[in-house]
């Protein structure tokens, strides 16, 4: 078992990365809150994991004496909707869910996503607690308290969380035994966040993932614990560093490094011609940041070439599919969440295992990025 501790102004919290603990859900929750006593809790579940994973988790909280209000979500980014938030919304409301309840997210980063922002906002705020299903979310979504849902764009494509709010949650638990039972293309999704957190702050870590990526891929358990353990430390000392995003260009520690790759990635991944998940998009998003730091001179080839082979071991698309306009995908970054007075900022790496943030990047340096992932 391995345990991190996340220090935050808000409120500190533990995520717990041990093997069969899901089993455990109930006391882990019941020690984050202090106490059961007629707390019910509002337990949502992707569909996808309600009938396996998401009962375990129940059966727990049920032993630990929490009363149970069981929901269901399709974790689509398309259900990923203020549609999706109001009906869950309902359900607190129609389960009588008061100020002594809680919200139990089991599943993915959508999940975690939309349950944590019912839990914000639902009578002002309610304790969260995330119970991780796939990787991505393992080492990435259901650590730092950002929420949201996405929003329709005036082209039709979604925005990706353009509506939600940072909420922290009172405890985290990863059971590594649930990823043998996902598809090994989740897997490699989790992997892109995993590659992000090696280009941000350890670069040794692409050695290892090109190694050990045969191994995550087929589900091994306890390469998936390390790998789990060693992302989600990157994740935590960032965010117990920024908690809220707020730290500008040229802070020794940013919340918004954890960017690299994203605006890219967003302009991309609601475009359903490419059919992409969000870590296939991330993917693309980083060779697309690597471009622009070897425009830029922070890097070299030999860089760009690490990269590219780790995505390959993993698994993860490097080029676009199609070739796609590089002004149309230009056009959707400036609905990205981090544009501030119409100002565009974009994350690149400008070393080994370090990167830094660009505001207004030049149209040439965008386009830079773009053309080396495919689009025309």
């Amino acid at each position: 078992m391995t345990t991190l501790h996340v220090p935050l102004d808000s409120h500190a919290y533990d995520v717990t990365i041990e093997a069969g603990a899901r089993t455990r859900t109930g006391a882990l929750l019941a020690r984050a809150l202090g106490e059961t006593a007629g707390r019910r809790i509002l337990l949502v579940a992707d569909a996808a994991v309600s009938e396996t994973h998401a009962e375990v988790v129940a059966a727990s909280l049920e032993a630990a004496g929490f009363e149970i209000a069981f929901v269901t979500v399709e974790a689509t980014e398309a259900n990923k909707s203020l549609e999706a938030f109001e009906a869950l919304l309902k359900a607190a409301a129609g389960q009588k869910i008061d100020r002594s309840g809680a919200v139990v997210s089991v599943g993915g980063g959508i999940i975690c996503d939309l349950a944590g922002y019912v839990a914000a906002s639902w009578l002002r705020g309610l304790p969260v607690f995330h119970v991780p299903t796939t990787l991505l979310a393992m080492v990435d979504a259901a650590i730092g308290g950002k929420t949201g849902v996405n929003l329709p764009l005036p082209d039709g494509a979604l925005g990706k969380n353009l509506v939600g709010a940072f909420w922290q949650p009172v405890g985290v638990l990863s059971d590594p035994e649930v990823l043998e039972t996902l598809p090994e293309r989740e897997r490699a999704c989790g992997l892109a966040e995993c590659v992000k957190h090696a280009l941000v702050a350890d670069w040794s870590l692409l050695e290892a993932l090109r190694a050990e990526a045969p191994d995550i891929l087929a589900g091994r358990l306890s390469t998936s614990m390390a790998l789990i353990a060693r992302c989600a430390s990157t994740k935590v000392a960032i965010v117990s560093g920024d908690e809220r995003e707020e730290a500008g260009p040229g802070a020794g520690v940013a919340r918004a490094f954890l960017n690299l790759g994203h605006t890219f990635a967003h302009a991309i991944e609601p475009l359903p011609e490419l059919e992409l998940k969000h870590g296939e998009a991330v993917a693309i998003g980083l060779m697309a940041a690597g471009a622009c730091a070897q425009t830029l001179g922070h890097w070299g080839g030999a860089e760009s070439e690490a990269l590219q082979s780790t995505l390959e071991a993993c698994a993860l698309p490097i080029t676009l599919s199609q070739p796609l306009k590089r002004g149309r995908l230009i056009d959707r970054m400036g609905w990205d969440k981090k544009v501030r007075q119409g100002t565009l900022t974009i994350v690149v790496p400008d070393g080994r295992g370090s990167v830094s943030m660009v505001p207004g990047p030049s149209l040439e340096l965008l386009e830079a990025g773009w053309a080396a992932v495919g689009a025309s």
